[in-house]
């Protein structure tokens, strides 16, 4: 503890760079979090596991800067675990807008859990949206 500390005296600059990138987090994740959560579709998730009937953007701009857009959320996520925001849900919406393979099974994973349906939701109904519509998953 002493340490850290003494290393916070020595740069205070980093200290207050990190206040500053924490604050912004948090309130990009809830300002920016919220507004992509209202504007995806209330099927999403029905139509995300069907992968006929999602509709794709073939141009290659676009897909890179929606990869990009979901690696700093994914980034982001990953900070806010340890300091404030809504880490989980901006890790996965990173993880929504990004192409990998097995995205998939991560998304279907992911979806399974309460906490993010139920965290999902509350974002849409404050915005006066329709709750989210999920796939109903067997038990393996």
């Amino acid at each position: 503890m002493n340490r850290i500390l003494e290393m916070v005296m020595q740069y205070p600059s980093v200290l207050a760079g990190v206040t500053i990138v924490s604050v912004a987090g948090f309130i990009f994740s809830i300002l920016g979090v919220s507004w992509l959560v209202s504007w995806l579709p209330s099927n999403y998730f029905m139509l995300f596991d069907n992968p006929t009937s999602r509709p794709r953007l073939f141009r290659p701009r676009v897909q890179i800067v929606k990869n990009m857009a979901g690696a700093v959320l994914v980034c982001l996520g990953l900070v806010m675990l340890i300091v404030p925001g809504q880490g989980l849900l901006t890790l996965f919406l990173g993880l929504v807008l990004m192409n990998f393979p097995g995205k998939r099974k991560v998304i279907r994973f992911l979806i399974r859990l309460k906490t993010i349906q139920t965290s999902l939701n509350w974002i849409r109904r404050k915005k006066g949206r329709p709750p989210f519509v999920f796939p109903i998953f067997k038990n393996r």
